[in-house]
């Protein structure tokens, strides 16, 4: 949950990240285009506290090889983990009806947190792999706006931390 909210992703993109998708040297995680709703690699700018899950979840798992699993299945480890493991926490947790909180609400708790914080709208967007509407922009805009991104992403890290005690 706390790699769910730290990234903004989608559970789906989460639960079937592999190792090869990670590079700590320069604290990013692409997550390619077959995974993706939108049909379009995803950049995610990683933050230090991001890193620091990562790291502590491989000494949990102990899988480290390329096409290992994050979060493998625990009746099949070349599997991810089940699609209903998040919110099954969560309800674990207490957050047993859908209107307190489920795992999508963590994308729209990053949006108006970004958007509060005054980070330009399209690095918000961009950050939750939404794709421009319009046609012709979305043609002619290819741009990631990583550095942006990276700063957002550095300071929802810190904001989180800050909360979390």
């Amino acid at each position: 949950m706390r790699l769910l909210l730290l990234t903004s992703v989608r559970t789906a993109e989460l639960r079937g990240a592999t190792w090869k998708e990670i590079d700590f040297n320069t604290a990013t995680w692409i997550i390619p285009i077959e995974r993706m709703k939108m049909r379009r690699p995803h950049i995610v700018p990683l933050s230090a506290q991001a890193v620091q899950v990562l790291e502590q979840i491989q000494k949990i798992t102990g899988t480290k090889a390329a096409d290992d699993h994050l979060f493998p299945n625990v009746k099949d480890k070349s599997r991810p983990m089940a699609a209903t493991t998040i919110n099954a926490a969560l309800i674990r947790a207490g957050f047993n009806n859908e209107r307190l909180f489920r795992a999508h609400g963590a994308r729209g708790t990053f949006s108006t947190w970004a958007h509060e914080q005054g980070f330009a709208p399209l690095a918000v967007e961009r950050q939750l792999a939404h794709v421009e509407k319009n046609r012709a922009s979305r043609a002619y805009n290819k741009a990631e706006l990583l550095p942006e991104r990276r700063k957002m992403m550095q300071d929802w890290g810190d904001y989180l931390q800050s909360v979390s005690g």
